[in-house]
């Protein structure tokens, strides 16, 4: 199976053309199977002579056998002796009898096939009597009464159709595949065009982009198939549309009584539970416009775009050291990409804040793998995150310190969950994997896409 083409058009035309090739062939076999049969024209000439013979025979008086020199030549011999023969008992030898025993209903017939090879027989031309020739001796013996018997040495043709059938099979074969092919690359591509246009669909909606939905074509299993894709898509959006808005309503809707909480707390009296109290809300409404922008701002929302990477790198990491921190960014070629620029952008702002809150030093690197796509790696000289959690962070409202996030007032534990939706919604993934000398390394994946310029 190794050998064998992966595409479904590869194998398409393979068995359509073994089925062709092989259909001719059985056929080859089933002439083969009649090869050595007789020529008929020179079986029936045959059997002509040896009954034109045998009636001379009969009316000659005995002893003048002169006249059986007119019957021989190079390819026959007819001599009359008192040499009985015994018949033979193969298939074609009874058929050949049966057939001349029809012309010659009283006589006593002996067929031998091949011919006897001893001393009473008469041998024909060497050139001839041999193997190899696409002749074959054919023996005939009559009994002509008062102990005498008639013996015929013929060679006969025989049918080649083994030879035949192969030079038909290689006519066939040059004339009838390219017709095939033609026919071939109809049909395929009337099977893949649609097929194709799946497996692009499949891909853009794993990216999260908005598709229209497929054109039923090609045949029944296939427009089947669409037809599926196109419910399973509609329900699809329809069920992330509707969480959407359900979330944003949601959190819309909790905006009204923290309002009225906060107004109650501000008019209370000066006190540290006052104080807490309002540092509380203010966590809670950090969470209510965190979950809001989140629900809101749907990465697989917004157009695709081609977009220089290098250049959006730098200009992320640019804004950060303007704010005093340490960031290095290794970008040595330009890489463009298609992708959707606010998503992306906000993934890669995200990332870095994440790794300035735990390191003092941050490194950037971009690089263009070809066929493997693109990877960027972030990467912080922090403390680094238990192997255990390495996946819980990316949880939606999970913090690894409860504490610290309070005391430094940072988000409420959204950032790297909105990372990866973004990334997952062009077909990427994030890693997150701790360094050997220290610090926690993020490396965003994004698949090739069909089509991107690089450089």
């Amino acid at each position: 199976m190794r050998y064998l083409p992966h595409s479904l058009g590869g194998q398409l035309v393979l068995l359509m053309l073994g089925g062709f090739v092989l259909g001719h062939l059985f056929g080859t076999l089933g002439l083969w199977q009649q090869s050595g049969v007789l020529h008929p024209i020179a079986r029936d000439h045959a059997l002509s002579r040896t009954v034109t013979a045998y009636r001379l025979a009969q009316q000659q008086t005995v002893g003048a056998d002169s006249w059986l020199s007119a019957f021989n030549n190079n390819v026959a011999q007819l001599w009359i002796d008192r040499q009985a023969s015994a018949a033979g008992t193969s298939e074609r030898e009874q058929s050949l009898a049966a057939d001349l025993r029809r012309r010659l209903p009283d006589s006593i017939i002996a067929v031998r096939m091949p011919c006897r090879d001893d001393a009473a027989t008469r041998l024909l031309d060497p050139a001839v009597d041999r193997a190899g020739t696409g002749l074959e001796c054919v023996e005939i013996n009559l009994a002509l009464g008062q102990g005498r018997w008639l013996h015929t040495r013929q060679a006969l043709p025989v049918q080649s159709l083994w030879r035949e059938s192969w030079q038909r099979l290689r006519f066939s074969l040059l004339v009838g595949i390219p017709p095939v092919l033609i026919l071939l690359y109809v049909f395929v591509n009337r099977i893949l065009r649609p097929t194709t246009a799946l497996t692009d669909a499949a891909e853009r909606m794993s990216r999260g982009e908005r598709i229209d939905p497929l054109s039923l074509q090609g045949p029944d299993e296939i427009r089947e198939i669409a037809r599926a894709f196109n419910d399973m898509h509609e329900r699809t959006t329809r069920f992330v549309d509707e969480r959407t808005r359900m979330l944003a309503a949601i959190s819309h809707d909790l905006r009204t009584p923290l309002t009225s909480l906060e107004l109650q707390a501000a008019m209370l009296p000066d006190s540290q539970e006052r104080s807490e109290l309002l540092r509380t809300l203010e966590e809670v409404r950090q969470m209510v416009n965190e979950t809001l922008r989140f629900a809101t701002h749907n990465a697989r929302s917004e157009g695709s775009e081609a977009v220089a990477l290098d250049a959006l790198l730098a200009e992320v990491c640019q804004r950060h050291r303007s704010m005093g921190h340490v960031i290095a960014l290794d970008a040595p070629q330009p890489v463009t990409y298609r992708c959707r620029p606010v998503a992306m952008r906000r993934a890669l702002d995200n990332l870095i804040v994440n790794a300035l809150r735990h390191g003092q030093h941050v490194s950037v690197a971009l690089r263009d793998q070809g066929a493997d796509g693109v990877c960027i790696e972030i990467a912080d000289d922090g403390p680094g995150i238990a192997e255990d959690m390495l996946q819980r962070v990316f949880e939606p409202f999970f913090q690894l310190d409860q504490a610290r996030h309070r005391e430094s007032g940072s988000s409420v534990g959204l950032g790297l969950a909105i990372a990866r939706d973004c990334v997952q919604a062009h077909g990427g993934r994030i890693e997150l994997s701790n360094r050997a000398a220290g610090g926690l390394q993020a490396r965003i994946l994004l698949p090739p896409p069909h089509a991107r310029s690089a450089g």
